[in-house]
């Protein structure tokens, strides 16, 4: 058994960013609908001003990845730079709980993120609840995925380099992503993961045996920003079926599986003071054990999607260990 209650304590500079922050309250009345536009907007809003909306370098285009009568949106950041050679490619998916996020919230790190990284990056518009539940979202993961790789040719992307990635229920989407790729045998699988703050396992099958003391589930309940009960929220809204299901529980599969999905390296990104914390920690134990190169950071004292706020000093620190990631594993 293990105990990661010692990266629960606050870090000093969330103590100080918090005297100057405070969360959001949404109108009295509002419907979901209005939540999350107004929320969407904000964080858009927020980013462009203090990471920047880089125009040049750039060439940004706009698709439609259409499965039966689902559109999902996908946009696509190419480094002009490269000519007419074919890029590697990382799939992102936002983070927000099935519910929040957009194309938008993302355009300015997906920017930044191409250019740094001379890598094509697709950034993907999945169904968000509460009007579309399981298994909507990671059913559009899937198709992205199919898209990128029947689109690769014409959109010079090469197919023998993708890396999947995401933040939060993003990340989860990437993990669901490799997973069917593996059940399918699909003739073209991602190369590796970049998961931050992953959700691997539903609150009520946590496996809190495997942990000495108390889950951080329960040590990080009533932790600022995103809280344990909010998380719980959005799952209710999510409402998966089964509970266990991979694309919802991935740290349930049996390590003979995880195995099988063929990662050159996977990179994990934990919070200290995130109720999901401990079950970050557990998949990448759990990888490891079944020989798939890792590599773990973690951020004491930091809530959960704590990168969603970029005056942070570790979301610098967090953007550039995931630019190199993308970049190395994309490479490997």
């Amino acid at each position: 058994m293990s105990s990661f209650s010692y990266l629960s304590e606050e870090a000093a500079e969330w103590t100080e960013y918090a005297k100057t922050w405070s969360p959001p309250v949404p109108p009295a009345g509002a419907t979901p609908q209005q939540i999350k536009a107004g929320a969407n907007a904000n964080v858009a809003k927020m980013f462009d001003a203090v990471v920047g909306r880089p125009e040049e370098g750039l060439e940004v285009t706009e698709h439609v990845v259409r499965e039966g009568e689902t559109a999902i949106q996908v946009r696509v950041y190419h480094p002009t730079a490269s000519g007419d050679c074919a890029l590697p490619v990382y799939i992102f998916f936002h983070g927000g709980g099935y519910f929040l996020g957009s194309l938008d919230t993302e355009d300015a790190n997906c920017r930044h993120l191409a250019l740094q990284t001379r890598v094509a990056v697709v950034n993907v518009g999945y169904r968000h609840t509460p009007e579309h539940p399981f298994p909507a979202a990671s059913d559009d993961a899937w198709s992205a995925f199919q898209w990128v790789v029947s689109q690769g040719p014409e959109l010079k992307f090469d197919n023998s380099k993708i890396v999947v990635g995401g933040i939060s229920a993003g990340a989860t989407l990437a993990i669901s992503v490799a997973l069917k790729a593996s059940e399918t045998q699909s003739s073209v699988r991602p190369r590796g993961l970049v998961l931050t703050v992953p959700a691997t396992v539903h609150p009520n099958h946590f496996p809190a045996d495997l942990i000495k003391g108390e889950p951080s589930l329960i040590q990080n309940a009533e932790a600022p920003f995103i809280n344990a009960a909010r998380l719980r929220g959005f799952m209710a809204m999510y409402k998966p079926t089964p509970e266990t299901h991979p694309a919802v529980s991935p740290l349930l599969v049996e390590a003979s599986v995880l195995a099988s999905l063929q990662l050159k390296r996977v990179a994990v990104h934990v919070a200290g003071r995130d109720p999901l914390r401990d079950e970050g920690l557990l998949f990448e134990a759990k990888l490891r054990l079944a020989g798939i190169p890792t590599t773990l950071y973690t951020y004491p004292g930091l809530p959960h999607a704590f990168m969603s706020h970029p005056k942070l000093p570790s979301t610098k620190t967090w953007r550039e260990r995931m630019w190199a990631d993308v970049k190395a594993i994309a490479n490997e």
